[in-house]
């Protein structure tokens, strides 16, 4: 059912992000001593404001649009929230504000402090906003927004050695993206004389003659290649995830958790928008081709997270072999592995978010990134230790933390395909995809051994545990992971019924 939301929240909470970054920007030399706190309060405002839209998908059952005439060709321009757009949506509000607070003590010692709060509040809108598009222009600007803030956080407060070069490589790669993506939706256009999103959905479902003959022809199919090669650069699943091993290990952790927990599941999200539902026949088509690259990224990424030696590239390659879990599950098109998928993007979110939070920790209390110099941590940091538990745990899907239950719904959505279908290549692609789990144990228990047990080193003896504002985000975080791990259903419940609704997927038996 649709409804109207009265009093424009979403827009609000847009608003208040951007504005804020702005205040901060134009009054660095003021806000230089206390920018974190007042964009920790920014981002609390934006995050009350989004509260209202989640009250009405995850409790009434309804959707949240707010929507203004653009012009008489464009379309109407607005934001909107549905079950598919609330994970993703979820997870960046909260995980933002987070960062946000965690940022903190984290610049503490860093220079033009107000100039990088200004630039995370702005990176934040940017991805708010692409999860709430609902008009192709309006979503390629919010995504070409999306780039340029992190951009500059990467070049100018990432490592010192290397963050020219990282930050190119990162520019160079997603505007290589983009390029597919504004091409992939010029095509959109010039087939349906449409801009807004639900009206292309409406027309494709449709069918008539003149989609019968778009499916023949193959323009369907290579738009869906043009868009999915875009979102695809933004996941960084194999082969083209090059450029996010150096961006998420040498970025400012605030930035690397916000990259690695937010950023690339924006493309899961417009790949499932763009691709399952508004491209759906064409999608489907391609969809055991989708989830074996989905497969070949969870194994790639897990071996190479297994040799790494620097903390937060362990991580870094830890997320790629994790956007190879979303990508499988999308490519099944059954009700359990689609849900299973965008649940995963709140986990994901949540439990890598807090890995880099417990890394940067770690990193900030004794100067290390080398894994091999460190050891008995958690006798030195016993609550960073505790959260980094949590994390790898829930990352390696252990119950009862929310990992497991994303996990258990991607595999079990796999096994459906096969029990419907009868297609034995999906049953051995899910039993690989279920093998991949031993290996994302594999390195997550090396990297808590490796920083946390044993002995410590003698140069260790003076660390300490981090200040409360990186703890604090740390503690929020865990417990968000057992929260949705005990009670899956606060998103499953909004999840499913949204995916089965909008996508001729396999019905649940």
């Amino acid at each position: 059912m649709m409804q109207i939301v009265e009093f424009p929240f979403m827009t609000a909470s847009l608003v208040v992000l951007f504005f804020g970054g702005l205040l901060i920007y134009l009054n660095g030399d003021r806000f230089e001593n206390y920018a974190g706190k007042v964009a920790s309060a920014i981002s609390f405002v934006a995050l009350l404001l989004m509260i209202p839209p989640f009250y009405r998908v995850m409790v009434e059952n309804g959707v949240a649009l707010e929507s203004i005439e653009w012009s008489s060709v464009l379309g109407s321009f607005g934001l909107f929230l549905d079950g598919v757009a609330f994970p993703i949506t979820f997870a960046v509000v909260f995980l933002g504000f987070l960062s946000v607070v965690y940022a903190i003590g984290y610049t503490k010692h860093m220079e033009n402090r107000s100039t990088f709060f200004a630039n995370q509040l702005f990176f934040l809108m940017g991805m708010q906003w692409v999860t709430l598009a609902t008009n192709i222009v309006e979503f390629f600007i919010a995504w070409e927004l999306m780039l340029v803030p992190s951009y500059f956080l990467i070049l100018f407060w990432g490592l010192p050695e290397t963050r020219q070069r990282t930050a190119l490589k990162f520019w160079l790669y997603t505007q290589a993206g983009a390029v597919c993506i504004i091409v992939g939706l010029g095509l959109t256009y010039m087939v349906t004389g449409m801009f807004v999103l639900n009206d292309i959905q409406a027309f494709l479902i449709a069918g008539g003659p003149a989609v019968g003959e778009l499916i023949a022809s193959g323009m369907l199919k290579v738009i869906f290649i043009l868009l999915a090669a875009g979102f695809l650069v933004k996941m960084a699943v194999f082969p083209i995830h090059w450029w996010l091993p150096p961006v998420h290990a040498e970025a400012p952790t605030p930035i690397s958790v916000l990259l690695s927990g937010a950023m690339i599941e924006t493309g899961a999200y417009a790949l499932m928008r763009f691709g399952n539902i508004m491209l759906f026949s064409a999608a489907r088509d391609l969809a055991f081709f989708i989830s074996s690259i989905g497969v070949i990224t969870m194994f790639y990424g897990g071996f190479m997270a297994l040799v790494q030696v620097d903390i937060k590239r362990l991580l870094a390659y830890s997320s790629v072999s994790q956007m190879g879990y979303v990508l499988f599950a999308l490519g099944t098109f059954s009700t359990f592995g689609v849900t299973g998928g965008m649940f995963h993007l709140i986990n994901h979110a949540f439990s890598k978010g807090l890995l880099f939070m417990t890394a940067g920790t770690v990193i900030h209390q004794t100067g290390l990134r080398d894994i091999n110099k460190m050891g008995g941590l958690s006798n030195k940091m016993p609550i960073t230790a505790f959260m980094a538990a949590v994390g790898a745990m829930s990352i390696a899907g252990s119950p009862p933390l929310s990992g497991f239950a994303s996990e258990w719904l991607m595999f079990l959505g796999g096994f459906q395909v096969y029990y419907a279908t009868g297609s034995f290549n999906f049953l051995i692609l899910t039993i690989f995809a279920v093998s991949s789990s031993i290996i994302s144990a594999g390195y997550m228990l090396r990297f808590l051994w490796k920083v946390f047990l044993g002995p410590h080193p003698d140069e260790l003896e003076d660390v300490k545990e981090g200040p409360r504002s990186m703890i604090i985000p740390q503690i929020l975080l865990g417990v968000l992971i057992v929260l949705f791990g005990i009670f899956p259903g606060l998103a499953v419940d909004v999840i499913m019924p949204a995916v089965s609704h909008l996508i001729n997927i396999i019905p649940t038996p």
